[in-house]
């Protein structure tokens, strides 16, 4: 099933996904960790026609799920770990990691990374669970908190929650929006 690993509906996604900041030109955007696509296809549904989204996860199987494009978007699947592989030289207008940055030791080195692949009016879309607790799931958790610190760490000028739904596997989810 699409989404399976997630404690959130579709419609829970897209509202977690809504704003302001998405171009009414074609775009282009990487969804790191984007598993299944589920949020990938939330996502398509935020972009002009002819948008791209770089769809990167370890999973091929779940990569497979994912179709090559969604309404004018083009879906362009790579399997790697997006922790280590370095990312395109031509900077995207957009990143989004739905429940992925909890799996990354060094979030501050790794947001560097992030920021310094984001063209300068872009932005990153993260939506994590707000708890504090690591667990075999969440190896490095990453609460709202915690992210605005390392955010600043990592030179972000701003950081503002997008908002929130509940979920099955304890706190809520949050998605933040970093520029």
């Amino acid at each position: 099933m699409v989404g399976e690993r997630f404690s959130v509906t579709f419609e829970q996604a897209l509202q977690l996904l809504r704003g302001s900041w998405y171009p009414s030109d074609p775009s282009r955007w990487m969804d790191l960790g984007c598993g299944d696509g589920f949020f990938t296809r939330a996502l398509a549904r935020q972009l002009a026609e002819g948008s791209w989204i770089y769809a990167w996860d370890q999973d091929a199987l779940a990569l497979q799920r994912i179709p090559e494009s969604i309404d004018g978007i083009h879906i362009d699947k790579r399997v790697c770990n997006f922790i280590q592989e370095p990312f395109p030289v031509k900077p995207v207008h957009g990143i989004i990691m739905a429940n992925a940055l909890h799996y990354v030791p060094d979030q501050v080195d790794f947001l560097n990374r992030l920021r310094q692949t984001i063209q300068p009016d872009g932005v990153l879309l993260t939506i994590e669970y707000d708890r504090i607790q690591a667990n075999p799931w969440v190896p490095y958790p990453v609460p709202f908190s915690k992210l605005m610190s390392i955010a600043r760490q990592a030179s972000w000028a701003t950081v503002q929650k997008n908002g929130t739904v509940p979920s099955r596997y304890g706190p809520e989810i949050y998605a933040a929006i970093l520029q």
